[in-house]
């Protein structure tokens, strides 16, 4: 896989190009321009307007140079929306405490999901299936072995991992949304119609939830259920 920055790339700047006006006017350039600094104002954009925001010419405004000057070091927009997962991937936990491939599993996938909340719009991009950030390989590696120090064969250490990927994504995404929905939610209206008669298990349960929508954070819980259930074929000689 190619690296998200490269040096040389790009149309050449053209000498009579102007500092764009960054957000409190236009100023100088800033001196040191790198692939990391810009990769630095793309997250910065997108965390404060939203992914849509990030453009070239929106991220040289963050950084009062020309878009010209930003091609010097990143290629394009996907390159530099790569190296910005690439940054945000670094924050991934590895190393954690832990006496058990249990409990180091454990603290590992409830350290991601905590560091991923605050990172939901990138889960959006990653579930295109177009990009990946080779730092984040790093966590999987260390994931897989402690599910192989668990007993696990490399396929169901693979699967394994598999599965406390797709839990984690999945509750981010259904219980982080990117934005604040307007109360109450269709969702919430449409659960409020259920009809016994029709639904009796899924009227019981919806019965039992939490009033005016609000949820419990689950995940610890069902993570502790799903680490049981994968590790215990590592006994089985499978």
């Amino acid at each position: 896989m190619r690296h998200a920055v490269t040096a040389g790339a790009g149309p050449a700047a053209d000498a009579h190009d102007e500092p764009a006006a960054g957000r409190y006017g236009r100023r100088r350039p800033r001196p040191g321009l790198t692939p990391a600094a810009i990769a630095t104002a793309g997250r910065r954009l997108i965390e404060e307007e939203g992914l849509e925001a990030l453009t070239m010419r929106a991220v040289a405004a963050e950084l009062n140079t020309a878009p010209a000057s930003l091609y010097r070091h990143v290629a394009d927009r996907d390159a530099l929306l790569l190296a910005i997962l690439e940054q945000i991937a670094e924050g991934l936990p590895v190393k954690v405490p832990g006496r058990t491939p249990r409990a180091r599993l454990r603290r590992r996938w409830l350290s991601a999901h905590a560091y991923m909340a605050d990172h939901v719009w990138v889960l959006h991009i990653l579930i295109r299936g177009e990009m990946v950030a080779e730092t984040a390989f790093a966590f999987t590696d260390a994931c897989l072995a402690d599910f192989l120090a668990a007993g696990l064969s490399p396929a169901r250490a693979m699967r394994a991992f598999n599965g406390c990927w797709h839990l984690t994504i999945g509750e981010l995404l259904d219980s982080h949304p990117l934005q604040s929905p307007r109360q109450p939610t269709q969702r919430q209206q449409a659960v409020a119609r259920i009809a016994p008669d029709r639904l009796p298990a899924l009227a019981r349960v919806a019965a039992a939830q939490p009033p005016g929508g609000r949820r419990r954070d689950e995940f610890p819980g069902v993570l502790d259920v799903l680490l049981s259930g994968l590790l215990a074929e590592g006994h089985d000689g499978a």
